[in-house]
C-alpha cells in the first residue's frame, strides 16, 4: 500500500490528479451524510453509495447515485 501512495504523488501530474479525485470523493461522501441526515435518501440506499465509493470508487458511485435519482 505505501508503494500505491508514493506513485500517487510520485509527480506533479499525478499528485494533482491523486488530489482532484480525493476532493471529489470527499464531497460527495460529505453530500450523501447530509442526505441522510436530511432523510433525502434510505438507509439502504446510504450503504449501497457508500460501499461503492470505498471499495470500487467515485467512478461507480456517483453515476450510480446520478441514475437513481434521475426522475427526482
Amino acid at each position: 500500500m505505501a508503494q500505491f501512495w508514493t506513485e500517487a504523488f510520485g509527480s506533479y501530474p499525478a499528485s494533482m490528479l491523486a488530489m482532484d479525485l480525493s476532493v471529489a470523493a470527499l464531497s460527495f461522501l460529505i453530500f450523501l451524510i447530509y442526505q441522510r441526515v436530511q432523510k433525502q435518501i434510505k438507509l439502504a440506499q446510504f450503504i449501497k453509495y457508500f460501499v461503492c465509493l470505498f471499495l470500487v470508487g467515485f467512478s461507480l458511485a456517483l453515476p450510480w447515485y446520478l441514475y437513481d435519482h434521475y426522475d427526482q
